[in-house]
């Protein structure tokens, strides 16, 4: 396939490591592909430095993670898009899946969002949350994701990445719109590395594509949390960081000499599925704890805003609303 066909598209707030190697890794399998950055903040000389060595085109812009999403798809010049997290390290080619979106397979892949959090942690960690760290069956989110954008902007707009709330689970992620619009979905499967924590090893098959490391700006995505900001029966962003520090380490230790021993799948094939969802459902009802708790946290945190939070985040919101009109 033509790398010419496809951008790449990342979102990023911290964590040089890992974005030294995602950005390694689109190179190593596309070496002229266009990689658009919008950084989070400042940090020119580092971002100078990827241009330099990586060829990106970057943006710096102190903006929220769903802004930066849809300015960087406006700013996508390519028929394809693939949009990855930062902590996304690319392990193979993704050209087969580039020929299954252009001769009609399929219109989307991703990672469907059935991902639970390996046993080890989640019950020594959290054990309130019951394992699952996204669970939205039919949906995907974009820490990998893969699409014919110009099909898309030609149907929907870019509008038309906003999703609605549906009862297939406790997750819900803004761009759900693309996994509801698109429904023929291509679904690389997660597992577990016992040495590396949380993270996803995304296979196709037995063949390993790419390795999501979650929370890989948990440097200052987690630091400073507030236990009052807290949800009942959301893992703990205190407990999760030295957890995901710990995978990180890890991981930049090994890479690329992986080890593959102790492999789990992160969803649960052992699972009765339709009864996990019922016990969600029920969870994310108007009058559940669940659902309160989570309204009292939201409520909290925007006490603690001042005006000059309140008048950029409002901002933020004018500026997205511009953008897609």
């Amino acid at each position: 396939m033509n790398g010419n066909s496809i951008s790449f598209l990342t979102p990023y707030w911290s964590g040089r490591e890992m974005m030294r190697m995602h950005l390694e890794s689109i190179r190593k399998f596309y070496p002229m592909a266009p990689i658009l950055v919008s950084k989070r903040g400042g940090e020119r000389e580092e971002m100078e430095a990827y241009r330099s060595e990586f060829g990106i085109r970057y943006w710096l812009e102190d903006c929220e993670f769903p802004s930066a999403y849809v300015r960087l798809l406006q700013r996508c010049e390519t028929e394809h898009v693939c949009i990855l997290d930062h902590d996304a390290i690319l392990l193979a080619t993704l050209d087969p899946y580039l020929a299954g979106l252009s001769d009609g397979r399929y219109d989307l892949v991703g990672v469907e969002e059935r991902i639970r959090v390996p046993d080890e942690i989640w019950t020594r960690h959290w054990p309130q949350a019951g394992g699952w760290l996204r669970f939205a069956p039919g949906c995907m989110d974009s820490n990998v994701l893969m699409f014919n954008l110009k099909d898309f902007k030609a149907k929907w707009g870019l509008r038309g990445i906003f999703g609605s709330r549906t009862g297939a689970g406790h997750s819900f992620e803004f761009c759900y719109g693309i996994c509801q619009r698109l429904a023929r979905h291509f679904y690389l499967r997660p597992h577990h590395l016992k040495k590396y924590g949380m993270g996803n090893l995304l296979m196709d098959g037995t063949t390993p594509i790419v390795w999501h490391q979650w929370f890989g700006s948990y440097r200052t995505r987690l630091a400073g949390a507030a236990p009052e900001d807290q949800s009942a029966g959301e893992p703990d962003d205190r407990a999760i960081y030295p957890v995901a520090e710990e995978g990180e380490i890890a991981f930049l230790k090994d890479y690329p000499q992986l080890d593959l021993s102790e492999m789990t799948p992160a969803w649960g094939p052992d699972l009765d599925i339709q009864a996990e969802r019922r016990a969600i459902e029920n969870s994310a009802s108007p009058a559940s704890p669940r659902r309160l708790s989570g309204m009292l946290a939201t409520l909290r945190r925007w006490r603690r805003y001042g005006v000059r939070e309140f008048t950029a985040r409002a901002w933020a919101k004018l500026d997205l609303w511009w953008r897609l009109r």
